[in-house]
């Protein structure tokens, strides 16, 4: 003879509840920590949105500067070209007053 259990009985018995014997500061303590999880989530968000802004900031000043290094050593170029174009001069100048 086959014995039957409470589950066998009632279907219902293996679905979850909730009873009595769980203390509300247990549930308290579930909700405050479930409101903790979903504000550092948020903050989480502000944060990236703050980095996302300040990304595109940084990227506009490395433009900025890439610019300017260009620009600053176009010029040193420009003056090198300069001075070797006055030695050579002053050399050729030294060549003929040499002879």
């Amino acid at each position: 003879m086959m014995t039957k259990t409470r589950s066998d009985d009632d279907p219902n018995d293996n679905q979850w509840h909730l009873d009595k014997k769980v203390p509300l500061s247990l549930i308290f303590a579930m909700l405050i920590q479930a409101g903790m999880v979903i504000w550092a989530i948020a903050d989480i968000k502000k944060d990236v949105e703050v980095l996302k802004s300040t990304m595109a900031a940084q990227a506009d000043r490395d433009n900025r500067q890439d610019r300017s290094a260009y620009e600053a050593v176009a010029l040193v170029r420009e003056d090198l070209r300069e001075v070797k174009a006055l030695l050579g001069r002053i050399l050729e100048q030294q060549r003929r007053g040499g002879k």
